[in-house]
């Protein structure tokens, strides 16, 4: 898409009941876009239409169009993650739970959103009395993930509030101590084949490395500490000379933890 902002606006399937049409409405209003209504266009008929590079297609579910592709929004693996702590299954082998050492009740920051998986897995790790903010600073991911969030069955989903921001100002405003864990996974960078929306995400998503000055700000907001999650070799803990948590042989994630300031 170049380096201009995405331009978005939002539509609805074919033929959208209305209870679809006005959640699509009333989500353009929300996020202060442009509703195109689609009747028998195609999508890059509406696209034209509005003027815009990007689509949001609300329904049952949300999809972006962009580029004459269009894509649902899934949290991918972390639906199953997730699922299995909703039903109180003993989750071993999850090395994103080993190395966060959520408990029931905990706030989390999730600083890096993309997709969601984590902070889908991480809302229902603090579970009903727990919440969790991610933070996602490309406008259209930001919306696409929100819209997801809003109609992805389960509990755990309403748990996840979606904010529009650079995660290194937002931190500058929040309060001391405000959150239990702070999440940082700047893997989008590298590619990760098979992951449902991923080539989309690297597409749309910030694409500069994490900062030094941004887990400092982090371990000030964070009340346990502060978790930073690579893939193999673990080229972005290193270039932030962070020393990964043992884990197992071959493992294809990494895990840095900060203590708090």
């Amino acid at each position: 898409m170049g380096s201009h902002p995405v331009r978005l606006a939002v539509t609805t399937p074919f033929a959208p009941t209305l209870a679809h049409d006005e959640g699509a409405r009333e989500a353009a209003r929300r996020r202060e876009l442009p509703f195109a209504r689609r009747g028998t266009w195609s999508l890059a008929e509406v696209a034209q239409a509005a003027d815009a590079d990007a689509l949001l297609v609300l329904g049952a579910h949300a999809s972006l169009w962009i580029e004459g592709a269009e894509e649902r929004w899934h949290p991918g693996m972390g639906a199953l993650r997730a699922k299995r702590i909703a039903i109180g299954e003993r989750v071993t082998g999850d090395s994103f739970l080993a190395a966060a050492r959520l408990l029931p009740g905990d706030a989390v920051l999730d600083c890096t959103l993309g997709l969601g998986a984590d902070a889908l897995v991480s809302a229902s790790a603090v579970g009903p009395g727990g919440r969790v903010v991610g933070l996602e600073s490309s406008p259209a991911l930001a919306a696409w993930a929100g819209e997801g969030f809003a109609r992805f069955p389960g509990e755990a989903a309403s748990r996840v509030h979606v904010e529009c921001a650079d995660h290194s100002g937002w931190l500058d405003a929040a309060p001391d101590r405000s959150f239990d864990v702070v999440v940082f996974d700047p893997m989008f960078r590298h590619a990760r084949p098979g992951t449902p929306g991923f080539d989309l995400l690297r597409r749309l998503a910030d694409p500069r490395p994490l900062s030094r000055e941004a887990l400092d700000r982090a371990r000030r907001v964070a009340r346990r500490g502060v978790l930073v999650k690579d893939g193999t070799p673990g080229w972005d803990l290193a270039r932030l000379s962070l020393t990964p948590l043992d884990g197992r042989r071959g493992a294809e994630r990494l895990y840095a933890w900060l203590d708090p300031e």
